[in-house]
C-alpha cells in the first residue's frame, strides 16, 4: 500500500489503520463511494457484470463500506481499496510483510482489473467525483 495515497491519510498501511477512508470525513470521496453502492444495487439485486472481465459486482447489504465482487468466489471490495486505486493506479495483491509495496491494495487483496471496470463504467477517470476525490488526495 502506498501511505502517500492520499494527504488526509495518516496510518501506516496495517490493520486497522489501512482502513481509515471508512472514517475519513472528506464528503468527495463518500460521494464517490456513493456512485461505486448506486452501480452495485443497479440491477435490481441481480449481479451487474464488469466487462470485460468475468466479474459482477453485487451490494453488500450488511457493510455500506464494502461491495461484493465475484468471479468464481466471492469477495469484498472495500472503500479504501477503491480510493486507492483512484489515487495511485494500483489495487494489486499483497502479502503478509509487503504491505509497504505500493502497488498492493490497503487490503493486499488483488482487486485489479474489477476496480477499473468499475471506474469505466462509472464513466471514466475524468467524471467530476473522481476529479474531486483525486484533487482531495494530492499531497502538497
Amino acid at each position: 500500500m502506498d501511505t502517500n495515497f492520499c494527504r488526509h491519510y495518516t496510518g501506516d498501511g496495517t490493520p486497522p489503520s489501512n482502513r481509515s477512508c471508512r472514517v475519513c470525513p472528506k464528503v468527495v470521496c463518500d460521494r464517490l463511494w456513493r456512485r461505486v453502492l448506486d452501480l452495485a444495487e443497479s440491477n435490481g439485486g441481480d449481479p451487474v457484470p464488469l466487462p470485460p472481465t468475468r466479474a459482477v459486482l453485487f451490494p453488500n447489504p450488511k457493510n455500506p463500506d464494502f461491495v461484493r465482487l465475484q468471479v468464481n468466489c466471492r469477495w469484498g471490495l472495500p472503500k479504501e481499496d477503491f480510493l486507492h486505486y483512484i489515487a495511485t493506479g494500483h489495487a494489486g495483491m499483497g502479502r503478509r510483510g509487503q504491505r509497504s509495496d505500493p502497488h498492493a491494495s490497503p487490503s493486499c487483496t488483488r482487486q485489479e482489473p474489477y476496480v477499473q471496470a468499475i471506474v469505466e463504467l462509472l464513466g471514466g477517470m475524468d467524471i467530476p467525483e473522481i476529479r474531486a476525490v483525486r484533487e482531495v488526495q494530492r499531497r502538497g
